[in-house]
């Protein structure tokens, strides 16, 4: 929660010191997404599936007519999981990557009047690992050790999707799906040959004021 608020906080300053011949508004979003890795080398052939997260953040939108230029602060979770079964037991493991990411979009208004507002984007976005983790359940027992230090800190990749605005008095609601697709190979030393890839969906409800 307390990172958060820290997020509403910088995106609301920012607001406050755009230029005022600008027509900007600011706004909130949030909801789920699945997530996985894409891979190469030795783990690639793993049973990988994806692994629910949570998105939630705070936007910014400055409107040139039918297009606007959309920066984001997110709060994400990414990562992915393998369920198995062995010796009979019901076995999982999970790569849990807790990011701030901050995407960049140039956004498309085909419909840029009216009560309902198709729109569709894309952009790129920047990422900071804040911690990752794995955890692995087996046989009635869990087990959690911290990974942070065996992957990148940064990440980068390209950002595409669509939705619908509902324009409302005094606000509007939003909702989108969007891609994100990872270029950083996010393994800290990797053997040669050997990628891991941030890809993700997500399904994103936003209020904008």
């Amino acid at each position: 929660m307390k990172k958060l608020i820290v997020v509403l906080m910088a995106v609301l300053c920012v607001a406050a010191l755009a230029p005022r011949d600008l027509s900007a508004g600011v706004g909130i979003k949030g909801g789920l997404s699945l997530s996985k890795f894409s891979l190469t080398g030795e783990m690639d052939d793993a049973p990988w599936k994806y692994l629910p997260g949570y998105v939630a953040g705070a936007y910014l939108e400055f409107k040139l007519g039918f297009v606007s230029l959309q920066p984001e602060v997110l709060y994400t979770r990414m990562g992915a999981k393998i369920e198995d079964v062995i010796e009979e037991e019901p076995f999982s493991l999970k790569y849990v990557f807790d990011y701030v990411q901050v995407p960049v979009l140039l956004k498309f208004n085909i419909v840029p009047a009216g009560p309902i507002r198709p729109f569709f984007y894309g952009g790129g976005y920047g990422a900071y690992l804040l911690k990752a983790k794995g955890v692995m359940e087996g046989g009635g027992e869990s087990e959690e050790a911290d990974m942070t230090e065996n992957f990148q800190r940064y990440d980068y990749g390209v950002v595409g999707g669509l939705g619908l605005a509902f324009k409302l008095p005094g606000l509007s609601l939003s909702v989108e799906g969007r891609y994100n697709f990872g270029l950083a190979n996010i393994i800290k030393d990797p053997f040669e040959g050997e990628t891991a890839k941030n890809r993700s969906i997500m399904a994103l409800v936003g209020i904008g004021f």
